[in-house]
């Protein structure tokens, strides 16, 4: 193997620090703003019991907190520009990273040594993804990346970019909505929501409700109560420390893989890596298109997106954030939001990569893209430890919205590490150790200076 194939890059664009604005790489910045996005998708789950339905917290289902406005502001807010869109930007950066990888490996090196490499790769990521879901946090995302890379992605590296996309675009559109709400249990939440629905009609029109209406009232009511019930007991349970909670976390992981594969919800994570090997291919990802291109994309995503996420929240909080109504108004049409959303928000940083007013925040975020496995699992032992594992037991202790607070920092954290980091070493201790792992020999890792 020569040396210009040993110092291949595997995880984007190369690692050599880029001295002027035109030159850093917009995958890097993409990546660097997903991962940041992803622990505020990600805060519910390490601080707290109370998510309901995923990102609805019960906290302000149940309006308990003491800034309950500010708790329903903060989640639509979270909704709005968050919830699944920064997951898809990531599974796009994965796709296009995909091909990016395979074009270089096979220009240097051939096909044969290409696909070697790139299925050695998959397969470290996949180990990476089972220690890090079975041992740190039960939400792993690099399981079900290195997985459907070895099963998929390879054969589809050279079918043309329209096809990819809208293959890819289909798949994530079943998996994230059907895929979704059947996870949420859709069979059951459809009859109950009509239920719910028409008893408050009968109640708007001063008739009474049906007996069947009013049982699925209180069966609601009831589900609720006793979700609120568990939270001290749940509350507790997080806090047992790193031992003793281990068992649960481990079966907790498994049985999220199998939801997900079992579901169809696999597929969303599946069409939006293929997209985005199609996006990376038309320029799309690499800022490559006309700004008017980037600018209609963010308009037309953010107004198909945020109109149905006001809708959804509006309509479920009308009926309490019912787990039947919430599955239908917020998790039904999941999957259309999410990639309106993502693509809008991917626009509006690639015009951002093109503006040369922002390269502060241009070098920040591609310094986190950059290390971005080693932030991804640094973030999950950070939080386990500030909530669950450490000595101040923060778990269910914070308000809703006080646990961006900690985002902030955690954050802040992030970004100075990888900058400091980025100026002593090519890359983050993990890329640089999956790497190593990916060739089976130690690579350079120390920033090559010239005299």
């Amino acid at each position: 193997m020569n040396s210009e194939t040993i110092n291949e890059e595997l995880a984007g664009p190369p690692p050599a620090p880029v001295a002027a604005a035109g030159r850093l790489p917009s995958l890097d910045v993409l990546r660097g703003f997903a991962l940041l996005g992803i622990l505020m998708a990600n805060i519910q789950d390490f601080a707290s019991p109370t998510g309901i339905l995923h990102d609805v917290p019960l906290d302000v289902v149940s309006q308990s907190g003491s800034h309950h406005a500010l708790d329903v502001a903060v989640m639509t807010v979270q909704w709005l520009f968050i919830e699944g869109k920064m997951r898809a930007l990531f599974g796009l950066l994965f796709g296009a990273g995909t091909v990016l990888l395979l074009e270089r490996l096979e220009k240097r090196s051939g096909a044969k040594l290409a696909a070697d490499i790139f299925h050695r790769r998959s397969m470290w990521l996949v180990a990476f993804g089972i220690l890090h879901g079975s041992l740190i946090w039960s939400g792993d995302i690099l399981l079900f990346y290195g997985s459907l890379a070895l099963l998929a992605l390879y054969p589809l590296r050279d079918i043309g970019a329209r096809y990819l996309i809208g293959i890819g675009l289909a798949l994530s559109l079943a998996g994230g909505t059907l895929g979704i709400a059947n996870a949420m249990d859709l069979g059951a939440a459809l009859p109950a929501a009509a239920l719910q629905e028409g008893a408050a009609t009968a109640r708007a029109s001063h008739t009474a409700p049906t007996a069947a209406q009013e049982r699925a009232i209180d069966a609601a009511v009831a589900l609720r109560t006793e979700e609120l019930q568990a939270i001290p007991k749940a509350v507790t349970a997080g806090r047992r420390g790193y031992l003793a909670s281990e068992p649960d976390n481990a079966k907790g992981e498994a049985d999220f893989v199998a939801l997900v594969f079992r579901t169809g919800w696999v597929f969303e994570v599946l069409g939006i890596m293929i997209a985005g090997m199609g996006l990376y291919k038309i320029g799309f990802l690499s800022a490559g298109l006309p700004s008017g291109v980037y600018l209609g994309t963010a308009v037309g995503g953010y107004a198909i997106s945020i109109t149905i996420v006001l809708v959804g929240i509006q309509h479920s909080r009308r009926f309490g954030f019912s787990d039947a109504i919430t599955t239908i108004y917020m998790f039904l049409p999941y999957g259309i939001q999410q990639i309106a959303g993502m693509l809008a928000n991917a626009s509006v940083v690639l015009l951002l990569v093109r503006n040369r007013r922002f390269v502060p925040l241009q070098q920040a975020l591609a310094a986190v893209g950059r290390t971005a496995l080693s932030n991804y699992l640094f973030t999950s032992v950070v939080c386990q430890f500030l909530f669950k594992w450490g000595p101040w037991k923060l778990y269910g202790a914070l308000e809703y919205y006080q646990q961006v607070y900690v985002v902030a920092c955690v954050w802040a954290v992030n970004i100075a590490a990888s900058v400091l980091w980025l100026r002593l070493f090519s890359f983050g201790p993990l890329e640089w150790l999956w790497r190593s792992l990916t060739y089976w020999k130690l690579q350079p890792l120390s920033v090559e200076r010239t005299p």
